[in-house]
C-alpha cells in the first residue's frame, strides 16, 4: 500500500499524458450532442471518487449529475429515460457485476453515451461501454485502493474541463507535482500515528469538493485499521452528530482554502470547546491553531485542486496506523480486490 501511494505522482502524470487528447475529443462530441444529464455508477472507493465527480461536473458544466443506485436497475429492474444522458461507470477493476449490469441496461435504455473509467484495459467493462478512459497506474496489488482512487479523481478533472463549453481551464496539470509534495509529509505522519494506535471509533469531516475525501479516509480506516469511522459534511455534523463528541473523541478534518474553510473553522472551534481530539489537514494557520494537531499542506494548493494532494497524507495515515497496530493493510480480513455484488 505504501509503495502504491508513493507511485501516485508518476501515475497521475502518465494518465494525463496518455488520456488527455482522448478526453478532449470525447468532450467535443458530447458538447455537440447537448447532453443534459450525467449519471455516475460506482461502488466503494470508486463511489467516493464519483461523489467528487458530481460536485466538480455540476460546478464546471452546469449539467445535473446523479449518483446511481445500482439496485434500482439490478434488483428492481427499473427502466430509465436516458436518451440525452452520459452514463459513467467507475471501477478500478472493471469487473464489478452490478456496475457493468447498470451500464448494459443504460445502453438498452437509450443512453447517448456510456463511458467506463477503469485501471484494467482488458476488463469486462471495456467491452460494454462506448468509450473507455484508462488510469495508467499499473497493477494495483494492495486491496485498499490508493492510486486508482486518485486516478479516478484526475479523470473527473479532465472530463469536466473537456465538457465545459466556455473553455475554462482547471489547471490539473499541476496535480502530479502537488501529489509529490504531499508525499514529503510522510515523516510527520509517522510521528502522529502512535497517538492513535488504540483508537476504535472516529469521525472524518469535509465539505464541498473535498467531501469525497471524508468518505475515502473513513473507508481506509475501516478496511485497513478496523476502526469504526463515520463520515460527515462539516455542516451536517453540527446538526445532531456533534452530540456524540466527548473529551478526547478523535475527529479528522479536511480544511483546504476556499469557500468551505470558514465553516470548518467554526466546527473546529466548537470541537475545541468540547475538548475533542482533532487532527486537521490544511494549509490554514487558523484552522491549525484551533485543532489539537495538524498536517500542513502547501499554501499554493487552492480549493479546486486540493482533493488529490489532501487525500495522500490521509492514505499514509491509514497505512502507517495499520502497521503500528500490527495489521497488514495490503490484505485486510474478509476482503478481496474485486467485490462482486448485484
Amino acid at each position: 500500500m505504501l509503495e502504491e501511494i508513493a507511485q501516485q505522482p508518476e501515475a497521475l502524470a502518465r494518465t494525463i499524458a496518455e488520456e488527455r487528447e482522448k478526453v478532449s475529443r470525447l468532450g467535443q462530441r458530447l458538447r455537440a450532442h447537448d447532453v443534459d444529464l450525467i449519471v455516475l455508477v460506482a461502488r466503494g472507493s470508486s463511489d467516493n471518487a464519483a461523489l467528487f465527480g458530481r460536485y466538480l461536473l455540476e460546478m464546471v458544466t452546469g449539467i445535473p449529475v446523479a449518483l446511481a443506485a445500482p439496485s434500482v436497475s439490478t434488483l428492481y429492474g427499473a427502466r430509465l429515460k436516458l436518451s440525452r444522458a452520459l452514463v459513467i461507470g467507475v471501477s478500478q477493476s472493471g469487473e464489478g457485476e452490478d456496475i457493468n449490469r447498470v451500464l448494459e441496461m443504460a445502453r438498452a435504455d437509450g443512453a447517448y453515451c456510456t463511458l467506463g473509467i477503469t485501471n484494467e484495459p482488458d476488463s469486462s467493462m471495456t467491452r460494454i461501454v462506448d468509450e473507455t478512459l484508462l488510469m495508467h497506474g499499473g497493477r494495483e496489488r494492495s486491496v485498499a485502493a490508493t492510486k486508482t482512487y486518485t486516478g479516478q479523481l484526475l479523470h473527473f478533472y479532465m472530463l469536466a474541463e473537456a465538457l465545459n463549453a466556455g473553455g475554462a481551464r482547471l489547471g490539473f496539470e499541476a496535480i502530479p507535482d502537488f501529489a509529490a509534495r504531499a508525499l514529503e509529509l510522510r515523516p510527520q505522519i509517522e510521528g502522529l500515528v502512535e497517538r492513535y494506535v488504540f483508537m476504535e471509533n472516529c469521525v472524518v469531516v469535509g465539505r464541498g469538493l473535498i467531501y469525497a475525501n471524508a468518505f475515502e479516509m473513513a473507508l481506509k480506516l475501516m478496511e485497513t485499521c478496523y476502526v469504526v469511522a463515520e463520515r460527515f459534511s462539516s455542516a451536517d455534523f453540527l446538526h445532531g452528530p456533534v452530540a456524540v463528541v466527548e473529551r478526547h473523541f478523535p475527529i479528522f478534518a479536511f480544511a483546504p482554502p476556499g469557500v468551505t474553510l470558514a465553516g470548518v473553522r467554526e466546527l473546529l472551534a466548537r470541537l475545541r470547546e468540547l475538548r475533542a481530539d482533532t487532527l486537521v489537514f490544511t494549509s490554514d494557520p487558523e484552522a491549525a491553531t484551533l485543532s489539537t494537531r495538524s498536517v500542513m499542506l502547501p499554501t499554493e494548493i487552492g480549493e479546486t485542486l486540493s482533493v488529490i494532494p489532501y487525500i495522500i497524507p490521509a492514505q499514509l495515515f491509514a497505512a502507517l496506523l495499520a502497521d503500528a497496530k500490527g495489521l497488514d493493510p495490503d490484505a485486510p480480513r474478509s476482503l478481496s480486490k474485486v467485490t462482486r455484488t448485484l
